[in-house]
């Protein structure tokens, strides 16, 4: 998974990538929070992420 790139979009749609086509997963806030630890990063990352995607309606991230 390492390297493995997506994209998140206000309303927390994820992408596979670019934000083409149906999003792969639309999680609540919380559950992103989740799916980004589980992911590898930490809690402080995981909620600048959700913060950057709420503040600039999209971030694209690559899995540490």
């Amino acid at each position: 998974m390492t390297g493995e790139k997506f994209t998140i979009v206000k309303g927390y749609k994820v992408f596979n990538g670019e934000p083409w086509g149906e999003p792969m997963d639309e999680p609540t806030e919380d559950q992103l929070y989740g799916w980004l630890q589980a992911r590898g990063y930490s809690e402080e990352q995981a909620a600048k992420i959700i913060e950057q995607v709420d503040n600039n309606g999209s971030v694209k991230i690559v899995l540490p």
